[in-house]
């Protein structure tokens, strides 16, 4: 019997293994039952789904209770546990560890087994298999295609500045260099909240809850380039973690962290499932992360020695560099409040609330955090952000001209493979807009390219559907969602954009990557309506009419927060110059 193991950046016809006859394709990314079924039919080998043994919310809390093994041995010394820092980088490895296991009942250790390339996920089932496989990247002049057809997808998917933020956050996450390049800035004259970030879209929010209290300072501190922002409300002044950076190294901290860490991996490795994640290689990052995490500390260390802090507002303190100032402000008795710019933030199903309230956006959030990620009812707050001068409309684009809109996504990040999601949703969204005279929006994800998938796209499609499809990136803009005729995503956090504005949303179920129950979440409120398979596509144009005919109640999903709710949240002075109270 010959097994081929499909890595998730791999297809089952392109490669030197197509030419070669194959009993089982075993695909260690995420497919759809429909991708399977045509590799089977152009392969002639049964093809298994890794993805069709998750257990979703099941798993991760499997994995917060492995994570909890190790808590409480890498402490330094303000108290963080280095552990619990970093091993949410590993989080989604675990799961798939946890997915593997059961998986792996299926697959026959004395077969002759081949991979389409080395390292992760393939080292894994090594691993749980205790036997080496043979991989067709070997060879040399394989392993040199190989990198040289990685690099030239790295190119082709992502900017010229996401590349260098890329490479930045790769080899100098501890900022040594671009400290030196940052220049110091003058103290804030007066007591400011923090608002911590790594990406624009949580800049963004931070930046609208801020509107809010027009009176108050704030002071935003990027991480990286792409949490700055050019349009601030002039009562956020903006910095760069960079220019805090350097001096006194950590290094007798880093030494007896790094010495402690060898006696945990030691005591982790005798568990199953962390063995495994040992032998595929997953343990050697954590040293590094050590180090350059211990950096970071000590330039947030400076942000709150050197500036007026009074509060903070974090927007993603699953962040391991953005949750740090988070800690360290709780621990010096500063106000800390968190939220989160998507719609839902299952992380909470393996962290701990580190601030003193949570603003959740609406209902539906509030609910999820409690129900599924069990946060208490006390620390989770109800207040949206402040919405734009005409921000949300109503109802959407209802008129002829309206564009039928898909909100792409990252998908490889999840293990997905983008040219098979489009292969199955592009099809059909554009023989809709045919019928309908109509066009199509490809509306990209901040992470994605935009030349990398517009030809994409053209490789896919005939021509005449090209002509009618037009790909975007940046900003989700009003004028977009303002001429929308009805929206379509795999997983986005947009049909809560789509929801409050009126605007149809339907999800593809079928195609769901994160483990967090986000889907089984919107259809509990209603929020999108999910659809079952691709060819639940072709009947939108027949329940459009009934749900524009039944308006969401939109007091329930945009609730904007009372100015006076975040000065007692912060702990920060009202207008009449009175000390905000406390909230238990």
């Amino acid at each position: 019997m010959r097994i081929l193991l499909l890595h998730p950046e791999d297809f089952p016809q392109r490669g030197p293994w197509s030419a070669q006859r194959w009993d089982l394709i075993v695909d260690l990314g995420m497919s759809s039952a429909s991708s399977a079924a045509a590799w089977e039919q152009a392969t002639h080998a049964r093809v298994l789904r890794a993805d069709s043994f998750r257990k979703g919310v099941e798993d991760i809390k499997q994995v917060r209770k492995l994570f909890s093994l190790g808590m409480g041995r890498l402490l330094d010394e303000e108290g963080i546990d280095w552990w619990e820092l970093t091993s949410q980088i590993i989080a989604w490895e675990t799961e798939a560890v946890l997915v593997f296991q059961r998986m792996i009942s299926e697959i026959d250790g004395t077969a002759e087994i081949w991979a389409t390339r080395p390292g992760w996920p393939t080292s894994a089932i090594s691993a749980l298999l205790k036997r080496p496989h043979q991989s067709f990247s070997q060879e040399r002049s394989v392993r040199l295609s190989t990198r040289v057809r990685h690099y030239g997808s790295l190119l082709r998917r992502f900017s010229a500045a996401q590349i260098k933020e890329i490479f930045l956050d790769k080899y100098d996450s501890d900022y040594e260099w671009r400290s030196r390049l940052a220049s110091p800035n003058a103290p804030l004259p007066e007591p400011s909240i923090l608002l911590p970030t790594a990406y624009g879209n949580v800049s963004r929010m931070a930046a609208a809850y801020a509107r809010l209290l027009p009176e108050q300072s704030f002071l935003l501190v990027a991480t990286r380039q792409s949490g700055r922002l050019s349009d601030l409300p002039s009562n956020i002044q903006m910095r760069d973690l960079a220019a805090y950076a350097g001096g006194d190294e950590p290094i007798g901290e880093t030494a007896a962290i790094l010495e402690e860490w060898t006696k945990l991996k030691a005591d982790l490795c005798a568990i199953p499932e962390f063995a495994v994640l040992s032998g595929a290689n997953m343990f050697d990052g954590f040293p590094g992360w050590f180090q350059s995490g211990l950096r970071a500390r000590n330039a947030w260390r400076k942000v709150m020695e050197r500036e007026p802090v009074c509060g903070v507002l974090c927007g993603d303190d699953s962040n391991l560099f953005t949750r740090l100032p988070v800690i360290l402000a709780a621990r010096r008795g500063i106000r800390t409040v968190d939220f989160h710019h998507g719609a839902l933030d299952g992380r909470y199903l393996l962290k701990d609330l580190p601030c003193d309230a949570y603003l959740a956006k609406n209902e539906m959030e509030r609910d999820y955090l409690l129900r599924v990620c069990g946060l208490s009812p006390e620390k989770v707050v109800l207040g949206a952000p402040a919405p734009a001068s005409s921000d949300p409309p109503q109802n959407g684009g209802s008129s002829d001209l309206a564009r039928l809109v898909l909100f792409s996504e990252p998908y490889e990040n999840f293990g997905m493979r983008a040219e098979e999601v489009y292969g199955e949703l592009l099809p059909p969204l554009c023989r809709l807009a045919r019928e309908s005279g109509r066009g199509v929006v490809l509306k990209l994800h901040p992470f994605e390219s935009l030349s990398q998938r517009t030809s994409m796209v053209r490789n896919l499609l005939p021509q005449d559907d090209i002509k009618r499809i037009t790909v975007v990136d940046g900003p989700l803009s009003q004028q977009l969602l303002s001429n929308t005729w009805f929206g379509v995503t795999v997983e986005s956090t947009t049909v809560l954009d789509c929801f409050v504005r009126g605007i149809p949303c339907f999800v593809c179920g079928w195609l769901t990557a994160l483990p967090f129950g986000y889907v089984q979440q919107y259809e509990r409120f209603g929020v999108a309506q999910i659809l079952r398979s691709a060819k639940e596509l072709d009947g939108i144009p027949g329940v459009l009419p009934g749900l524009r005919n039944s308006p969401p109640p939109m007091e329930r999903f945009w609730k904007t927060a009372e100015p006076e709710l975040l000065r007692r949240l912060l702990g920060v002075k009202s207008r009449t110059g009175a000390v905000a109270e406390r909230v238990s």
